[in-house]
């Protein structure tokens, strides 16, 4: 299921063909290994165009002079509220893939 999830937000970011999208479908690819999370991608109403939409929307509000910008975290916090991911999930998948196993040291 999480395959599907991957493509399916790869074929939208790639319609898109903006950076601004495939960030978005980084985050979500990283997102994406369980299937709980993947069942949340692949909802029907859930399309990355309206959330690349609405973070365009909101670069735009706070824009100053030809400078439209919105820090990182506050793009993915937008992402994941959207497709209703749990910030506790998403913490600990970001913290597990922050950090090197000792073991791989050795």
């Amino acid at each position: 299921m999480t395959d599907k999830a991957i493509e399916k937000i790869t074929r939208e970011a790639m319609e898109i063909n903006d950076p601004v999208a495939f960030g978005i479908e980084e985050h979500l690819t990283g997102m994406c290994t369980t299937n709980t999370v993947a069942m949340k991608i692949l909802e029907d109403d859930k399309k990355l165009k309206e959330i690349y939409d609405k973070v365009w929307s909101e670069a735009r509000r706070g824009r100053k002079g030809n400078c439209a910008y919105i820090p990182p975290e506050e793009v993915y916090a937008m992402v994941d509220e959207y497709y209703g991911l749990n910030n506790k999930v998403t913490n600990r998948q970001r913290s597990s893939a922050d950090r090197a196993n000792i073991l791989d040291l050795i």
